[in-house]
């Protein structure tokens, strides 16, 4: 706490740059807006001013005014290697375009997704970029922020019945060679961790492995799909089942 008589210092604001060059505040502002109708002399004093005061512009006012905050939402199931490294190259990204990058985990839960979304639409973040989380089957928030054109660009997990942009890695000819890699190494009872069936990631992977066993003339077992969490003990549990299995698959 300041001591009686003695106050913080109160950050600077238009009006004394404005006070102290003796200039409208209209002035100043186009300034700051980096509008044309500004002499460079003036321009160039308002400038020097702003560094002697050490003039911060209020974000939130100022996103009042221009309706963007250059701030993007990015929510990721969680931070593993996958995700904390496409995250690492969003933030390099949005800063070399003047953008923050607000970073959110789901730990994939379809409550917490829908929070993160909320939260992040209450700071009036510019777009967002989603990757979704296992347990989201319902889709609907972000159906509604398409259907008013809020900008959004899901990777690698994207609903299937979402009309967005998206990026994503080519899933069918990524489980097509990992299987025709095992067929090649003499494997026939290859089984697939498939993942959540609800996202797109794990239908896509599912036509590469069906599709190449078929190529090579071995029949898809059902028994040898098995739907899973993205979880790292969960996919282990699934493999001691297989595992324990009296018929169990020479490959997974």
């Amino acid at each position: 706490m300041p001591r009686a008589g003695h106050y913080p210092h109160k950050p600077a604001t238009i009006k004394d740059i404005a006070r102290e060059l003796n200039i409208s505040i209209s002035t100043v502002s186009r300034v700051l807006r980096d509008m044309p109708d500004v002499n460079s002399e003036t321009r160039q004093s308002v400038l020097q001013m702003v560094e002697k005061l050490d003039y911060q512009p209020n974000q939130i006012a100022l996103s009042l005014v221009t309706k963007h905050t250059h701030t993007l939402g990015v929510i990721v199931p969680n931070l593993d290697y996958f995700f904390s490294t496409a995250v690492r190259g969003m933030d390099d990204m949005a800063l070399e375009a003047g953008y923050t990058a607000m970073i959110c985990q789901s730990n994939e839960t379809y409550g917490r997704e829908i929070v993160n979304t909320q939260r992040l639409m209450k700071s009036r973040v510019d777009g967002l970029i989603v990757s979704i989380a296992s347990d989201s089957l319902n889709v609907d928030h972000f159906k509604r922020l398409l259907q008013k054109n809020y900008p959004i660009v899901f990777f690698d997990r994207v609903g299937s019945d979402l009309g967005a942009t998206k990026v994503i890695l080519d899933n069918i000819a990524g489980a097509s060679l990992a299987v025709s890699h095992l067929i090649e190494q003499g494997c026939r009872r290859i089984a697939y961790l498939a993942g959540p069936a609800n996202l797109s990631i794990s239908q896509q992977r599912m036509i590469g492995y069906s599709e190449t066993l078929q190529k090579y003339g071995i029949p898809v077992e059902d028994e040898l799909i098995v739907y899973s969490e993205f979880d790292r003990d969960y996919a282990y549990s699934c493999t001691l089942d297989l595992m324990d299995r009296p018929n169990r698959p020479d490959a997974i």
